[in-house]
C-alpha cells in the first residue's frame, strides 16, 4: 500500500501556510526548524506536488476539509464553529438560536464573539472565527467571501422622553434633539451619520456615543436623547413603545458571511440552515 502523510505532516502544511515562516510555524508545531523542513520535504515527495511556494492555497483548502472530515468521522473532535457577531448589530436572538440548536444538535460546540466591522473581517481573514453575523452591504472587499441573507431590519426613532404626539420622525426633528451615536470607527457609526446628515459631509450631531444598542436603548429610557435601533430588537425586549417610525425609511439586510471553500463548510450550513429556518418573519 502507498505510504500516506501523517496527520502530523498535514498540520504542519496547514500552519505553515497560515503563518508564511517555517521558523513561526516549527514554534507553533513545537518542533525544531530542521524536522519541519523534514516533513515538509517529505509531504512534498508523497504526493508529488511541489507544496512550499504561493500557489499552494488550494491545496491547503483540500487538506483542510480533509482533516476536518477525518477528526469529524472519527470523532476526534466535535464539530466547532466559532461565530463573530457585529456588535452594532446587537443580535440578541442568536443567543436563542444556539440554545435551541444544541437541544437538536447537542454534538455541536459554538462560541459567539461580540466584534466590531474591521476585527470581525480580520478574524473572519484569518480564520479565527468561521461564520460572521453583520449588515449588508458594508465598505470592504468581499470577493472573497460567500454570503447567505437572514433577514432585512427596519429601523425606528427610539425616544420614550420624546415621541409623545409624534407619529414619525422627520431627519430635521431627529437633528434637534440629542441623538446617541456609535463611535466613529464604528461600521453603524459612518451608515447613520451618513443617514441622519443625509449626504451632508460636516453635520453635527449633538448627543453621546454608546458601544451597543442595549445601552442605547437604556439611557433613552432614562434621559431625553433618541436613537436609531432596529424594530427586532425592540421586541426581542418585549418593548412595545416609546417609538416611531422613521419618515425616511432605513434598511440594512442582516447576512452570514464566510470564507469561500472552508473546511467547516457542511458544519456552517447545518448551522446557518437552522437559524434561517428559525428566524421570525419580517416585522
Amino acid at each position: 500500500m502507498k505510504e500516506l502523510p501523517t496527520m502530523q505532516e498535514l498540520q504542519s502544511f496547514i500552519t505553515y501556510n497560515k503563518t508564511g515562516s517555517f521558523t513561526l510555524a516549527a514554534q507553533s508545531m513545537n518542533i525544531t526548524q530542521s524536522a519541519f523542513s523534514a516533513q515538509m520535504k517529505k509531504l512534498e515527495r508523497l504526493v508529488g506536488v511541489k507544496l512550499i511556494s504561493r500557489s499552494a492555497e488550494q491545496v491547503l483548502d483540500t487538506l483542510e476539509r480533509a482533516i476536518q472530515s477525518i477528526r469529524l468521522a472519527s470523532k476526534v473532535e466535535r464539530p466547532i464553529l466559532n461565530i463573530g457577531v457585529l456588535r452594532s448589530l446587537g443580535d440578541i436572538r442568536l443567543n436563542g438560536y444556539v440554545s435551541h440548536f444544541f437541544q437538536n444538535h447537542p454534538e455541536f460546540s459554538v462560541s459567539i464573539y461580540d466584534m466590531e466591522e474591521e476585527e470581525l473581517m480580520l478574524d473572519l481573514r484569518e480564520n479565527r472565527i468561521d461564520i460572521a453575523l453583520l449588515y449588508l452591504p458594508n465598505n470592504k472587499d468581499m470577493s472573497a467571501y460567500e454570503s447567505t441573507a437572514l433577514r432585512e431590519d427596519e429601523f425606528v426613532y427610539y425616544a420614550p422622553n420624546l415621541v409623545n404626539g409624534m407619529e414619525t420622525a422627520s431627519l430635521k426633528a431627529i437633528q434637534q434633539q440629542p441623538l446617541l451615536m456609535y463611535p466613529p470607527k464604528y461600521f453603524m457609526y459612518r451608515t447613520l451619520k451618513n443617514y441622519v446628515g443625509n449626504g451632508q459631509q460636516n453635520l453635527h450631531i449633538r448627543g453621546s456615543r454608546l458601544s451597543n444598542p442595549y445601552t442605547m436603548i437604556d439611557y433613552c429610557q432614562k434621559n431625553k436623547s433618541g436613537c436609531i435601533v432596529a424594530r427586532q430588537i425592540l421586541s426581542s425586549l418585549n418593548i412595545n413603545d416609546g417609538f416611531v417610525p422613521l419618515e425616511k425609511p432605513f434598511k440594512l439586510q442582516v447576512c452570514f458571511a464566510f470564507k469561500k471553500n472552508n473546511s467547516k463548510t457542511e458544519t456552517m450550513h447545518t448551522f446557518m440552515d437552522y437559524v434561517q429556518s428559525e428566524s421570525p418573519p419580517r416585522l
